[in-house]
């Protein structure tokens, strides 16, 4: 579990040290349209979803331990290659080659933790997974503010350089083949059974969009970022405040909203968080601007990220639940490719209409909420949320970070939607 976790930290280091800063290099070292930018992102969305896939089926065949450091060895050599070519076509390619690794890399590592998080420490587990994650997030940002900015190459080297190290970590320290448990078979019709889950489906579609409006940050940001500020790479350090954030507040954001009300309710409001902290950055002209808007879109992320996961954990089949995080991983890098494509040409629109792009976030922020708010009403989703909450093998507690499967909203214990109670104790 700690080189798991040790894994999980490097991962997002590696990854944050390029990401947020990534359309930026685009733009102004390699001279690429917003169209051409946003393609390159889709890309690493699309093929991730296509190494999900991948990754998930070989992990269950020929073990978690080699496809893990074999998809850390892919990203890293794929961000690597980024110092060597300026070119549109090459830059595809290469985009393809980081998303495919990643792809690898991360179902192997969640069914590797989701494997030990169905023991007794699951909690635990979950709740450092989550930690660990926003550590290497937030320890990139200040790594690209302090050491990295201005140099084109140098980040591309240490992002995959890290990549490297976790290969050879991964392959060293992992147990091989699945562990102490033989490696699990999908039965035949498995998919069959997941698409025929009308629930899963539904809610799969709907959070498409969900996904495709949530990935808007990480293009939006960067490029403001790059009309407004005299060093763009410093908008790095923004991520950075977002994972403090996250890290300091996601217990009390669970206890007081997550925990208190029913999912779709949490995700509506989320979504206009979302929604509000995207269009906000239309008047960003300051860094101190830039960080407002990623703190408004923090808090919608911190109701969003493990609600949709608990979701899709409750309309799971339990002896399934791996393969239906699989299909949910799909949809997540459909939707990012998505909007990644959708959000560059919008803003290359948006040249005669500034406020184009930005209105349009806004919208889709509240015509998402209202949607997802409705499904309350839809008989099918809301009966499959109460079976799953009758089960009997429910933790007690939530973790207190998101992104892993989780049994844990407020179906759980079926309280009526309220803020700020003060919740009961079971002897009560």
């Amino acid at each position: 579990m700690a080189v798991l976790l040790i894994g999980v930290m490097m991962t997002h280091l590696g990854i944050y040290l390029v990401l947020p800063i990534l359309p930026i290099l685009l733009k102004m070292d390699a001279g690429l349209s917003l169209v051409q930018i946003g393609s390159i992102l889709a890309a690493i969305s699309i093929c991730f979803q296509f190494g999900s896939i991948l990754g998930g089926f070989l992990a269950d065949r020929i073990g978690r331990r080699f496809i893990i450091g074999l998809g850390a060895l892919i990203t890293g050599s794929g961000l690597i290659g980024f110092s060597f070519f300026t070119g549109f076509l090459h830059l595809l390619i290469l985009a393809g080659i980081v998303g495919l690794g990643n792809g690898l890399n991360a179902p192997s590592t969640k069914a590797a933790i989701a494997a030990m998080a169905a023991k007794e420490n699951q909690t635990t587990a979950f709740s450092l997974r989550g930690i660990a994650a926003n550590v290497g997030t937030g320890t990139a940002g200040l790594i690209v503010f302090l050491f990295i900015s201005g140099s084109t190459t140098l980040i591309f080297w240490v992002a995959g350089s890290i990549f490297y190290i976790l290969t050879a970590i991964s392959w060293i320290f992992l147990p091989k083949n699945c562990g102490n448990e033989p490696c699990p078979e999908i039965p035949k019709g498995a998919y069959g059974e997941a698409f025929r889950n009308k629930p899963f489906m539904m809610f799969g579609f709907i959070s498409l969009f969900i996904w495709a409006l949530y990935t808007q940050l990480s293009l939006m940001l960067p490029l403001r970022a790059a009309d407004v500020l005299a060093v763009p790479e410093n908008v790095a350090l923004v991520w950075t405040i977002n994972s403090l954030i996250v890290i300091a507040a996601q217990n009390q954001v669970s206890n007081r909203i997550t925990r208190r009300l029913h999912p779709l309710t949490t995700l509506s409001i989320g979504l206009l968080f979302v929604g509000a902290g995207v269009a906000s950055l239309f008047w960003a002209s300051s860094f101190m601007h830039l960080a407002l808007s990623g703190v408004i879109f923090v808090f919608g992320e911190m109701l969003i990220l493990p609600t949709i996961d608990s979701t899709i954990s409750q309309l799971s089949k339990a002896n399934l639940i791996g393969l239906f995080f699989g299909l949910a991983n799909v949809i997540a890098g459909l939707g990012e490719a998505g909007g990644r494509f959708l959000g560059s040409s919008l803003l290359e629109y948006g040249k005669e209409t500034p406020y184009l792009p930005w209105l349009t976030f806004a919208l889709a922020g509240v015509i998402l909420s209202i949607v997802v708010l409705s499904l309350k009403k839809w008989r099918p989703l809301q009966n499959s949320l109460m079976e799953s909450a009758l089960q009997k093998n429910t933790p007690k507690h939530a973790p207190m970070a998101p992104v892993s499967p989780i049994r844990e909203h407020p179906f759980d214990k079926w309280e009526p939607e309220v803020f700020f109670r003060k919740r009961k104790s079971p002897r009560q």
